[in-house]
């Protein structure tokens, strides 16, 4: 079943409220605390995928990525290069972030949040 842009938009606006997520502030606490208990570097993007994305496992498969404002893209990029400084020395840091990451757009606030490029299919 494939989303629909405004209809999905509105529902991953209510899943991030409903987990609290409604400031910034509790956006940055929201992501440092998907770092604070990831066990590697995958699980914290995901964890990150999964805050953003209703229903991530029921997901089949996901076209495109997010696109997010550049201080929010540094902010997430700056907690992988500190993660991988801690758990993973010999990476290359941020590198996962870089690889698989959100997009960023300097036409976007620097904290907000785009989905208007993903294609959400779920099974």
């Amino acid at each position: 079943m494939q989303t629909t842009t405004k209809s999905f938009d509105q529902r991953c606006r209510q899943h991030m409220a409903e987990q609290g997520i409604t400031s910034k502030e509790k956006l940055q606490h929201k992501l440092q605390a998907i770092f604070e208990t990831a066990e590697h570097q995958e699980a914290a993007l995901i964890g990150l995928y999964k805050m953003l994305i209703p229903e991530w496992d029921q997901l089949d498969r996901l076209e495109g990525f997010p696109v997010i404002g550049q201080e929010m893209w540094r902010y997430i990029g700056n907690l992988f290069i500190h993660y991988d400084q801690e758990h993973h020395p010999k990476v290359f840091n941020g590198g996962l972030w870089l690889n698989n990451g959100f997009s960023s757009n300097e036409k976007l606030g620097p904290w907000e949040i785009s989905l208007d490029q993903c294609n959400v299919i779920y099974s």
